[in-house]
């Protein structure tokens, strides 16, 4: 067998989209509260403008994916939201800047403590730059992620109907290039930033947490655009990964999936950690901000904690498989919540760096998840599953952790913030072990029961995942010595054995 007959060009193509579109969103996305800061919006703002982006991701994110599964034609529904959604987040790289009032601006280096007030108290919540940033975000965001599950459920389709490969080592290359692009475009920034004096800058009114320094932000939007031309280039190559005939019956199907209680306590888990997520993505760089911490802090920040996903997304198959969907989905608490914790302890911004080490196990909640959607539901519903899982987490779970911290965040400060979200992650923990235990577990269609000795998973039966491997040559008349076999997710699950009976 030659080495192209052992590459999936299919499988091959996702890794690339994969890379590349995180790569680009890497470059620009975590970096835009402190972009919004640096332009002069408050925090408050800044949380309701990226909840307003979240809530309507609750829309789009499930329209989408059903639109794509309705018409049968999701390669074309993922370019175009792809084309728009990254036209628009581009156009964020001309929005002006908040006015300063006249008492802010006067106000010295020295007496900065006293001109924030000032500037809190005039700053007007309809000003011309709070409002592009609110309806930019507000329709782009959920267009930004859909495509994302599209993607997610192009590779679930693509690993059954080849039977080979697994989710989370296709899904590692995104992390892969999250991590390297997130460090380079922060350092990026800071080769570019234009360093001026104090008393040229008078009140700071460029950035209010780096005295004289105002971050040059264009060079990371343009790293943006060029990744995000590559990724849809290569969704263009990609094979159509639609079913032979649009779908039919689509609306009583997708009733029934959201009629499994099972999913909806699993669904519960992924918006209590979204919403955890969704708070320290926006405010976590707030708080660095305020210590002083560079673009190059904040890259290298977000290159460790994406590389950390790395392994875990390689041996996130074998970890579901030892745990279970349920247990390794509920067990995302436990880092989050220490996470949290360690947050609230920093004072020097270089110490988040080592603290996100051990965000690597949310590559295995994200595949639990989404694998969890996948096997509940239909083929003909595999696009509006993953985008059900996408906007509980970034739509409703982000939405609810920028609206419920930024308040928080603004009043009492970064240290009561990050430890309520750590008893936040506790209480989350004990609340699903409690659902799922009374309501969920014997129905959860990815556990065999050992009462009854059957998989709940009844809708398909199992499929040899790879060529048959024989222990011997077959002679005449022999039977099938083994082959390993998998859920309709594609998922290794098992190994098949048939003998031959015994001839009395």
């Amino acid at each position: 067998m030659s080495i192209c007959d052992c590459v999936d060009g299919d499988l091959l193509v996702i890794k690339a989209i994969f890379f590349l579109y995180f790569a680009g969103n890497a470059c620009i996305h975590p970096y835009i509260s402190v972009y919004m800061k640096q332009l002069g919006l408050l925090p408050s703002q800044i949380g309701v403008i990226k909840s307003g982006g979240d809530l309507m991701s609750v829309i789009l994110k499930p329209v989408i994916g059903s639109i794509a599964d309705k018409t049968g034609r999701p390669k074309i529904v993922a370019v175009l939201t792809v084309t728009l959604a990254s036209a628009l987040h581009f156009s964020m790289l001309f929005f002006p800047a908040v006015p300063v009032s006249t008492a802010a601006s006067r106000a010295t280096v020295q007496q900065r403590h006293l001109a924030e007030p000032v500037k809190s108290d005039t700053q007007s919540w309809f000003s011309l730059t709070f409002w592009l940033f609110f309806w930019i975000i507000f329709i782009s965001h959920g267009a930004q992620w859909s495509s994302v599950s599209q993607v997610e459920a192009a590779t679930y389709q693509i690993i059954k109907k080849n039977q080979r490969g697994e989710f989370g080592r296709q899904r590692v290359f995104g992390s892969v290039g999250y991590a390297i692009f997130a460090l380079l475009s922060g350092v990026a920034m800071d080769t570019f930033t234009e360093q001026t004096s104090p008393a040229e800058s008078p009140g700071n009114k460029t950035s209010p947490d780096i005295p004289g320094n105002k971050s040059d932000y264009s060079v990371a939007f343009y790293m943006f655009l060029s990744f995000m031309v590559l990724s849809v280039t290569c969704l263009l190559f990609l094979k159509d990964w639609s079913t032979t005939r649009p779908a039919t019956g689509y609306m009583k199907a997708m009733g029934k999936l959201l009629s499994q209680l099972h999913l909806i306590i699993v669904l519960f888990v992924v918006l209590l950690v979204g919403a955890c997520d969704g708070a320290g993505e926006t405010y976590l760089f707030l708080h660095l901000k305020n210590l002083g911490a560079s673009q190059t802090v904040l890259g290298a920040y977000l290159f460790v904690k994406n590389a950390s996903e790395v392994p875990f997304y390689v041996i996130s198959g074998w970890i579901i498989r030892k745990l279970g969907h349920a247990t390794a989905i509920g067990f995302s608490f436990v880092p989050l919540g220490v996470r949290f914790l360690l947050y609230s302890f920093v004072s020097d911004p270089w110490w988040i760096v080592g603290v996100d080490t051990i965000n690597g196990y949310h590559a295995v909640t994200w595949a639990a998840a989404t694998s969890y959607a996948s096997i509940s539901a239909g083929d003909d519903l595999q696009a509006f599953a993953q985008g059900l899982v996408a906007t509980t987490f970034y739509g409703l779970g982000h939405t609810l952790g920028n609206l419920v911290g930024g308040p928080v965040f603004q009043r009492y400060g970064a240290v009561v913030f990050f430890r309520s979200f750590t008893v936040s992650c506790l209480v989350g923990f004990l609340l699903y072990w409690l659902l799922y235990r009374c309501f969920a577990k014997k129905d959860d269609p990815t556990v065999r029961h050992p009462d009854t000795g059957e998989d709940n998973e009844t809708k398909s039966p199992l499929v040899p995942a790879v060529d048959v491997v024989e222990s011997e040559s077959l002679r005449p008349g022999a039977f099938l010595r083994g082959g390993s076999v998998t859920n309709r997710a594609g998922e290794d699950i098992g190994f098949l054995r048939l003998v031959k009976p015994q001839q009395n």
